[in-house]
Formats: structure tokens, C-alpha cells, sequence
């Protein structure tokens, strides 16, 4: 007869869970999105730099001059808390009889399941920062303009647009209008600083996907890898990251991960499964809940975007 069933997990249990959430977390597609790190801030402000001054001569018996930088915009964001849950049902624990390994079994089980489902909600709402752009309103940069559209410099008040003009389609007159604004670019001051715009973010499937994957073949054969939902080409000039999470098919996007990413990506709490355990009528509950904030910490100099309806 079964007389009992554990009171607690075993703590093989959560650390399992603990070694599969920082997994997750290194694997995944919003570590390349973003600059991903852990903080102890709950509330967080970002100021920014612009850049300064230009390198001068300087003569025999004179100091070099001193570099100036440029106070850029101040974001002050949040963290929010998710979570979700497991749950052992009083089938699942009859069945377990009242072996405490086979209670731990059964709950370990379901921790993958657990995990790529805050993975996922953790990638959607990154995703958000490619999405939402087009309401023009949900997510702003730092000088209150939509993430991707014209951007004013706070230490100088002059412009630059990382949006292009006619929301040229993914093909290779994509890539040729990128490189242009690549090397055109300038900083704050009005000074030339190339860019390297090199890695690109489409709709999993879409068409842009299609088009860039075709684009890109060329001479080169695509160097394929897939980690978790996203697939990874690269073709040795480019990297093309195609994710189910982009909603447009049409839109796309191009990073430069040589510079600082301005999207910010900070956990408070990586996932993990709480100390207690509650019961709803005979059902165990084993709550899971992380807390993190995303955030646009700085303009993006670092990223340019097209919706893909133009020609």
C-alpha cells in the first residue's frame, strides 16, 4: 500500500535545472541579440558615451590632447519577473508509488519542457525589438525615436537614420546599400567611422530568409549549424541568423557585433525552481521564475533594418 510521497524536491533536482537554465542561456539565439550578462540591480540606469574629439598633432614641448566624450542619453529600466511551473498530478505520483527516486525522475523529466518554454518566452519578447519597431511606440531607443528610424545625437543634435529610406528588399542591392551606409557613416561629431555590418537577421522560412540564403551561396558554399529554433549560415563575409521570432517575412536586419551591442540583456535571476512547493487539491506545484530586463541601452549605431517592401 502506498502510505507516503516526498515532501521536497531532492536538490539533484534543482541543480539539474539550474545546469539546463545557464545552458539554455549560452545557447541561445537572444545571447547573439543581445549583450547578454547577470546583474544585482533591480533598477539600472545607462548613460552612454558620444563619441568626442578628433586625434591632433601635437608639438615637441605640448601635451596630448585630451580625449572629450561625449555624454550621450540616460535609460533607467526595470527588471520584470516570469516564471511558469511543474506540476505532478496524483496519477503521476501513484504511479511513482512512493519511491522518492521516482518522484525526482518525474519531476526532472519535465524540466526540459519546463525550461524551452521560458527559453522561448525569454527569445519572443527579444524579438520584440524587430517587431514592434513598425507600431513605432512599444520600443524606443534612448533619444525616444523608434529603434530602427532617424536618430538624433544628444552631445550635438545631428542626425543619422539606421533605417533604410526605401525599405529596399533582401537581395544582393540590399547588401550593396548596406555596405554604402557602412562606410559612409559618421559619429557624432561628423566624423567618418566605418561600421561592419555583416550579420543579418531575418524570419525563419520568409522570404527574406530565401533571398539572402540564395544571395549569399554564390561561389561559397553556406556553412550551416541550427541551435535550438534558429538556423546559422555563414559564408564567410556574412552571417545570416534566421529565427522563427521575427513575425515580418519580408523584414530584415544587420548587426555589427564589433561594437558594443546597445541592446542590453541583463537576468537578476537566471531560471530557476523555487524552494517551495505548493499543492492546488492533490496536484504538487513546483514553481519556476527568473527576472531579467531588455532594454535598448544606448542608439544603435550598431544595428540598421528594413521592413523589405520596397524594390
Amino acid at each position: 500500500m502506498i502510505t507516503n510521497f516526498p515532501s521536497h524536491l531532492d536538490e539533484k533536482v534543482k541543480v539539474s535545472f539550474m545546469q539546463y537554465s545557464e545552458e539554455a542561456i549560452k545557447q541561445s539565439v537572444f545571447s547573439k541579440m543581445f549583450n547578454v550578462s547577470s546583474s544585482n540591480d533591480y533598477s539600472k540606469g545607462f548613460t552612454s558615451t558620444e563619441w568626442g574629439d578628433e586625434v591632433a598633432y601635437f608639438g615637441e614641448s605640448e601635451d596630448l590632447k585630451e580625449i572629450n566624450n561625449n555624454e550621450g542619453y540616460e535609460v533607467v529600466s526595470t527588471s520584470d519577473e516570469f516564471g511558469w511551473k511543474i506540476t505532478l498530478t496524483k496519477k503521476e505520483k501513484l504511479n511513482a508509488k512512493d519511491a522518492d527516486t521516482l518522484f525526482n525522475v518525474i519531476v526532472d523529466e519535465k524540466v526540459p519542457l519546463l525550461m524551452n518554454r521560458m527559453r522561448m518566452f525569454i527569445e519572443r519578447k527579444g524579438a520584440e525589438f524587430f517587431n514592434d519597431w513598425f507600431a513605432w511606440a512599444t520600443h524606443l531607443a534612448p533619444d525616444s525615436a523608434a529603434i530602427f528610424g532617424t536618430h538624433t545625437w544628444n552631445s550635438t543634435g545631428t542626425t543619422f537614420v539606421n533605417r533604410h529610406a526605401s525599405n529596399i528588399v533582401a537581395w544582393e542591392a540590399a547588401l550593396t546599400a548596406l555596405e554604402a551606409y557602412s562606410w559612409d557613416f559618421k559619429d557624432a561629431n561628423g566624423l567618418e567611422f566605418p561600421i561592419n555590418l555583416n550579420v543579418l537577421w531575418v524570419k525563419k522560412g520568409g522570404s527574406a530568409d530565401v533571398a539572402f540564403r540564395k544571395v549569399l551561396a554564390g561561389d561559397n558554399k553556406l556553412q550551416a549549424a541550427t541551435i535550438g529554433d534558429v538556423n546559422i549560415y555563414n559564408n564567410g563575409t556574412y552571417t545570416l541568423i534566421a529565427t522563427p521570432y521575427i513575425t515580418s517575412a519580408t523584414a530584415w536586419f544587420a548587426q555589427d557585433r564589433t561594437q558594443d551591442n546597445s541592446f542590453v540583456m541583463d537576468f537578476i535571476q537566471d531560471p530557476m525552481l523555487e524552494d517551495r512547493q505548493t499543492r492546488e487539491n492533490l496536484t504538487d506545484v513546483f514553481p519556476s521564475s527568473a527576472s531579467f530586463r531588455y532594454v535598448p541601452a544606448k542608439l544603435p549605431t550598431d544595428w540598421y533594418g528594413s521592413d523589405g517592401s520596397g524594390s
